[in-house]
């Protein structure tokens, strides 16, 4: 994976991850946890990619491979704006 495809990731899921600490803050009067945070983008992650499960259900090994780079790439993405908005919010932006 290219870094322009890692960069779109991230475009496309800096809203998410913004969205995700302004409703955890707002129901519970503080910044998720790392180990809350990562659950609750769990979800968003499997949705993005798809179910592991159903390819392998469906005969796409091939895509196995290119599937789990892209999660990683997803994953990798996603830490970098977990900390790029605790950065932020630590200095009152």
């Amino acid at each position: 994976m290219d870094s322009s495809e890692f960069k779109n990731i991230k475009q496309e899921m800096s809203g998410k991850v913004n969205s995700i600490f302004d409703d955890f803050e707002e129901s519970n009067n503080r910044l998720p946890t790392m180990e809350e945070f990562r659950v609750i983008i769990s979800d968003t992650t499997n949705n993005y990619i798809g179910p592991v499960d159903q390819n392998v259900i469906d005969g796409i090994n091939m895509n196995l491979e290119r599937q789990r780079i892209r999660e990683k790439a997803l994953w990798d993405a996603v830490t970098e704006l977990e900390v790029e908005a605790r950065i932020r919010r630590s200095n009152g932006d």
